[in-house]
């Protein structure tokens, strides 16, 4: 009975509820987040078919220079000194695999859902949000100045530029008009939402997203280019003068690069990420080919902190270190090939193919984010991020797959 109960089940559409679930839990809860993670490798496994499956990872380029990297990840740990932290470093790529998942298993009929599944969620966060900003609830570990909820501030401020740029697309490309009108008012208070946080990565990235979307948009490059000053100046000076935050945080940023500047101070916020860069650079410079391995990092960096003077790394007594620039840490962990291979991901994703602009304008603003949030973090081992990462690429790579017409014929004479 059992048995026949378990081949009964429609492990397809249980893995679409859970893709929809899975969406709702990525702003708002880590533990429902790994939950679903399982479920979801659990059900893939029944589903069966993983011959077909496996062919169609295989053929996957993005898929193929993921796998590749993390082998390449795994392979370092025979030249680290620090093999256990180096593999327990290693082990948390294993969200990851939320994308082959993906790619084989969304069905595009729920593709629709699986988004608003995601925007709901992320309108309940911005709610809790507004309300720990105007204090009228509070939550633990979370201040008012920096009303992130449940994730980072620097993840979150990313998380909210992208869902600006999906209800951009809504509110361009809806024929409904109150429809237009919901989608404009929930992207007002995103963007408000974006310049009370205290995320200057998310507020920098979505400037330049806006400029990149507004280039690939319009046939006349230079009112492309025009039209986005003006629309970024406007507001960029009315979070200046409306936030509170927005307004320190900008001050606070231009203090500290002067200071850096005039003073070789490398002491506060953006200047100690510039100096663990400068360090970075030069650990990857003493090992180009293959890095140090995961753990190594900081091995031989007294050197280069007595050179500069970085006065804030005076005693440091780890081998491992954030360099907090995704690109400097797999350069100087895992070196040139490394460092390719991360590289190779974002080229795997900029050349997928969509017939539909509105998917191919999220691809690339998802890309241009992540990019951005991977320059000042270690985006790909931050829980926040690499599930943002896992998620919306195998989205991305499945939406191409379906609106490719070799891949299409194949799924129909599957079918």
């Amino acid at each position: 009975m059992i048995k026949n109960l378990v081949k009964n089940i429609d492990y397809s559409s249980c893995l679409n509820y859970l893709l929809i679930l899975y969406a709702f839990c990525l702003p708002i809860s880590k533990a429902g987040v790994v939950t679903i993670e399982i479920l979801l490798i659990v059900f893939w496994l029944l589903e069966g078919n993983l011959k077909y499956k496996l062919k169609q990872i295989i053929n996957n380029r993005f898929l193929v220079v993921l796998g590749t990297f993390l082998l390449f990840s795994i392979l370092s740990v025979l030249w680290s000194s620090e093999k256990l932290f180096a593999l327990d470093y290693i082990r948390k790529y294993w969200h990851l695999l939320i994308i082959p998942i993906i790619f084989t298993s969304l069905k595009k009929e729920y593709l629709d859902y699986i988004l608003s599944s995601f925007l709901i969620s992320m309108l309940i966060s911005e709610i809790v949000s507004y309300g720990i900003f105007f204090e009228i609830w509070s939550k633990e570990g979370v201040l008012p100045s920096i009303p992130s909820p449940f994730i980072g501030h620097i993840d979150y401020s990313i998380y909210l530029a992208f869902t600006v740029f999906i209800l951009l697309h809504k509110i361009l490309f809806s024929t409904n008009l109150k429809m237009k009108i919901v989608y404009t008012i929930y992207m007002l208070g995103s963007l408000s939402n974006l310049f009370v946080n205290g995320g200057r990565t998310g507020q920098i990235a979505f400037f330049i997203s806006l400029f990149v979307v507004a280039l690939l948009n319009t046939k006349h490059k230079l009112r492309a280019i025009i039209g986005s000053i003006i629309v970024g100046a406007i507001i960029f000076t009315s979070a200046y003068n409306l936030s509170p935050v927005f307004h320190d945080r900008m001050n606070y940023t231009y203090i500290d690069m002067k200071n850096m500047v005039e003073n070789s101070d490398f002491t506060e916020s953006l200047s100690i990420r510039v100096s663990l860069w400068i360090i970075g650079t030069h650990v990857f410079l003493d090992n180009p080919a293959i890095g140090t391995g995961v753990g190594d990092e900081a091995k031989s960096i007294d050197k280069y902190i007595e050179k500069y003077n970085f006065l804030y790394f005076k005693n440091f007594d780890s081998n491992y270190i954030d360099f907090h620039n995704t690109f400097i840490q797999y350069a100087a962990q895992l070196g040139i090939v490394g460092l390719t291979l991360f590289i190779g991901l974002f080229i795997a994703l900029l050349r997928l193919k969509f017939k539909s602009i509105i998917y191919r304008n999220l691809n690339v603003t998802f890309i241009s984010l992540y990019i951005l949030l991977s320059a000042v973090g270690d985006s790909l081992h931050v829980m926040a991020s690499m599930i943002f990462f896992a998620f919306f690429s195998g989205i991305f790579i499945a939406i191409s797959k379906y609106e490719s017409d070799n891949n299409s014929e194949i799924s129909r004479c599957k079918t």
